[in-house]
Order: structure tokens, then sequence, then C-alpha cells
């Protein structure tokens, strides 16, 4: 930590930190556009500029170091005209299109133009009129709105490791585009519009979907792979409609790769909302019964799935089969890939599971493979069989024993199964989930479930009072 002074006032901070952040913790701030703390820095917007006590020049904060004796100004009336200097550049092209923009209401440009800018433009001459284009399989531009930050170019090159992206021409003509005739089609389109400043970058998906002022934000993690990216939860009229990027400095999270951003389809459709038995829809009351009389015969019990499930969930599942008093044996890993996940790029992982680490954790694992439990199954050694929001591994012989899933969706297996029920999607109810390295996170419940839906903890805790009710029963007859 070193001591520097920000408008006359000592504060202790980070000497490793960017001058950017480094002011922003302590409760200051200086607006800027081209500067990500996850990318190089390139001073190119000029809107960080501030003052430095024993240098005549203004300077850009986002690469003057952080030392020991340093004294910035931020709000002198020197820094306010450089600002509003910049600003009125910066709009001096810029369409005044924000009622129709997806950006309106977290836009930076919106942000610093109240904070910085005059309020007023003397530029009078018709602005720049450059047709928007697409340039991704998911991905439009709007070149008008960009400002030239390059933080899309950076980003490609410095995570991505692609370079689609290029600026071309110069000056008032200066605009970004493909640096070839090919669209984008990596995993990261949603990151380039998320990581624009302005409007330019535009995700077709969700174009014109919504307001952001009409969402309701959740904090969450993304479900797509076992990294556990930090994520926002815009829900409206009980829809989910995207996820965002919640960036997490202390873990290095900036960024949501697009396979875990835009598959969210499933939390609005083809959900499961009856218990069905053999493909056809019943009531809890017709096959719970079947279940637990089930239970009571079995010599061996198996569930197996539950790494898209919340540790609080696996938890109270493991402590709800250990009072059936049967041998249960337990297997959330289903796919090879949950044993030692791959890196596919720099973010996600081929274990589309993420809560495999805390299904491991907590001891929701056997000894053996998946294989070996479908194997028993078919023997006739294990009774029942439960699949907890996964497919019915292949191999399983139908008529060996009684199969039930639990699933938030209508799928092939739960057509095929025994008995299929109905549980809550991740979204729909608060836990944690471990990710690849160990770390527990916690999400927020962001959509309400209908009436009655039951977690898959809320199903097994019911199983185990249904038993115990049938004890009981015993007990006063005899």
């Amino acid at each position: 930590m070193v001591t520097i002074k920000i408008d006359g006032k000592e504060f202790q901070v980070d000497e490793n930190k960017n001058l950017i952040d480094a002011v922003k913790e302590v409760g200051e701030d200086i607006p800027y556009f081209c500067y990500h703390p996850a990318l190089k820095i390139v001073g190119m917007c000029r809107m960080c500029l501030i003052e430095i006590e024993g240098n005549p020049k203004i300077q850009a904060a986002c690469n003057t170091p952080v030392k020991e004796g340093l004294s910035i100004i931020t709000k002198s009336n020197r820094v306010k005209e450089a600002r509003e200097g910049t600003m009125e550049f910066l709009l001096a092209n810029h369409p005044l299109d924000c009622p129709v923009c997806d950006k309106a209401g977290e836009c930076d440009l919106q942000d610093n133009s109240f904070s910085s800018g005059k309020g007023a433009s003397r530029f009078e001459f018709p602005k720049r009129n450059v047709p928007q284009e697409q340039i991704g399989e998911n991905l439009l531009i709007n070149h008008n709105r960009c400002i030239v930050c390059y933080r899309c170019v950076r980003f490609e090159e410095e995570k991505v490791g692609e370079s689609n992206l290029g600026l071309f021409e110069r000056g008032y003509h200066s605009l970004i585009g493909l640096a070839n005739n090919t669209l984008i089609n990596h995993n990261y389109q949603g990151a380039l519009s998320d990581i624009c400043p302005t409007g330019a970058l535009l995700n077709k998906k969700t174009l014109f979907k919504s307001r952001v002022w009409w969402y309701k934000t959740a904090k969450s993690i993304c479900h797509g792979c076992s990294t556990g990216c930090n994520t926002e939860t815009n829900v409206r009229d009980n829809r989910m409609y995207r996820y965002m990027t919640r960036e997490n400095r202390e873990l290095g999270m900036y960024f949501l790769c697009d396979k875990g951003r835009f598959d969210i389809d499933w939390l609005n459709e083809n959900r499961l909302q009856t218990y069905q038995e053999k493909g056809i829809p019943t009531e809890s009351t017709k096959v719970v019964p079947t279940i637990i009389s089930k239970i009571k015969s079995a010599n061996k019990i198996a569930i197996i799935g539950g790494a898209h499930e919340s540790n609080e969930n696996l938890s109270i599942i493991l402590e709800e089969s250990k009072k059936w008093k049967k041998t249960v044996i337990t297997e959330a890993r289903v796919d090879n890939s949950q044993y030692s996940a791959k890196q596919i790029d720099f973010l996600m992982t081929d274990d589309s599971h993420p809560n495999t680490k805390g299904a491991v954790d907590l001891g929701f694992v056997s000894t053996g493979k998946i294989s070996d439990i479908v194997s028993e199954f078919n023997k006739g050694s294990i009774d029942l069989l439960f699949v907890i929001k996964e497919s019915i591994p292949e191999g399983i012989q139908s008529g060996k024993g009684l199969v039930v899933v639990l699933q938030t969706n209508i799928t092939a297996s739960v057509k095929d199964a025994d008995i299929a029920v109905p549980i809550k999607a991740f979204a729909e109810q608060s836990g944690s989930f471990t990710n690849k390295n160990g770390v527990k996170q916690d999400f927020e419940a962001s959509m309400n479930p209908i009436l009655g839906m039951p977690a898959s903890s809320d199903f097994f805790r019911r199983l185990s009072l249904e038993l115990s009710r049938k004890e009981e029963v015993l007990v006063g007859n005899n």
C-alpha cells in the first residue's frame, strides 16, 4: 500500500492496481471508455484525463503508475474542460437515437455525457451516416455509434486469440470493421457486445427484446460449464431474457462465453410441469406410493446425476437417502469430462456441469463409474434408479427395475422413464455451485416456479417423510 493524494486528500491505495481502479476503491471516480481491467492499456479515448501535481500537461489516468507521493487532481476546471472537449468530439457524429438503442440505460457514453459533457453540441454539420452491417453470426455493428475505443479489437486479440476486427481509414472516416470477408463465428460474440461501451456492437438474439429498466436482476452463476462464471440474470414477466457478465475482480472474472450466455430458452419453454408415468401425465399421489413401495422392497438403490443441482440440494439428498436404511449408490459423474475437464477456450471447459466439483467434495460419487451402475441395474442388483436432470444412461434395459427421472424439461428420458418428476430449475431457487477450482459461489433465485413445484431435495424429503409415516402406521397397528 502507498499513500497518494486525490484532490488534496490523502488515501491508502494498492500500488499494484491501475490508478482508475485504485481511485474508485476509495470512493472517487474517473470517467473512461477504452480502459478495461482485463485488457492492456492503450490510452485511446482520452476521457480519463487528470492533472498530476508537478506535471504541466494533462495526463491520461489509465497509464499513470500508482506510486508513493503521487498527487492528482480530478475535478479542476482544467480537467473538466478537457473532458468536455473529449465528449464533444466523441458525440460529434454519434446519432441521437438513445430511445431506440438497446444499450440505453446501461451505456457508458450516456453516463459520461451526463456527468462530464457540456449538454449541447457546437457541431452543426450533417452527421456521418454509415450503414449498419452484420459482422458475426450473432453480431451487428452500428458504425455511427462507435467511438473507436478499440476494446473489441483488443479483446479478440488478447483473450480469444483471433484478429477478426481492425481499425480502418483515418480521422473522420475511421471505423471498426472485419479484417476479411468472413463473419465472426467464435464463442464470444456476446462478450464483444458487452465490452462495447456504447450501442455499436449488438447481439441479434437480444435485439429489441426489452428495455433494461424493465428487468428484475439477480446475482447468479453460469450453468454452462464447470468454470462458474459470475452472471446477472435479467428476468421480465417471469421469463429469462438475458445473462449478463457480473465482474468479479478477485477471481479475475470479467467475461461470459456464448454457450452459457444464450443457453436460456430451456428455462422458459418445454418445461416439465406434471408428474408422468410411462410418458402419460399423472398426479404425485399416484406415483409416489409406487416409489415408496419400491424403496421398501429394494436391496440396492442408485442415484445418478445431480451435478446440475446446487450443493445444498445434493447435501439434503444424501442426508435423506441415508434415512432409508438401504444400500444407496450415488454418482454425479455421468460423463468422462467430469473426471478431468479440459479447457476448450480461455473460459469454457468440456464439462457442461456447473457443480461437478461440489458433488465430488460432498461425496456424491461412487467407487466405480456409471457403466458399473448400468451393469448392476441390468443384472437386477439395483432395483431402483433415480436420474437427476440427466439422460437415462445408454444400455439401461427396460423392465429390469424402476427408473425415476427428475427433470426440469420434457425430454426423451422423461418419456422413456417409468416415472418422471418435475423439479425446479436452478434459477428458481437459491444455492451454490462449486467451480472447477474449488471456489464455492452463491446464486440467487431469479424466477418464480409454478405453485407446488418441488426442488430435487424437496422430493427426496417427501419420500423420507412418506416412509416414516408408513413405519409409524405399522408400529401403531402392532
